[in-house]
């Protein structure tokens, strides 16, 4: 096999698995329903961007924050190669608000838990 096409491979194998790696700040909340014990919530998300899929999420609780990063999927800008639209987050008794990843340094809150019926209400 010649070096160009050793190179091309590694170039391409790069530029498809560091899609993946990236960040989405650009996740909306299409919806969400909560589980019936309370232990889980599903969102439903969408891209506000007109290219790329999410792949993963990644969350993170300090105190009762939840925050969430989103992640593209492999494969390159457009690709849906391990794509998904819903995701489930873990919560406990102390959680009261849900975050989305804007990569400004500020997250964006999607979801808070009204302290007097105890219900998740879409921000």
């Amino acid at each position: 096999m010649s070096l160009f096409a050793v190179l091309t491979l590694i170039a391409v194998g790069v530029l498809f698995v560091s899609s993946g790696l990236e960040k989405r700040t650009d996740v909306c909340l299409a919806g969400f329903s909560v589980s019936e014990d309370n232990s889980v919530i599903t969102i439903t998300t969408l891209l506000s961007g007109s290219m790329g899929y999410i792949r993963d999420i990644k969350t993170e609780k300090v105190n009762d924050v939840i925050h969430c990063s989103f992640y593209s999927t492999f494969g390159g800008l457009n690709s849906s190669i391990g794509s998904k639209s819903s995701f489930e987050i873990q919560l406990d008794d102390s959680s009261a608000k849900i975050y989305f990843d804007r990569g400004n340094g500020e997250d964006e809150l999607m979801l808070e838990k009204d302290a007097s019926t105890n219900a998740w209400v879409q921000k």
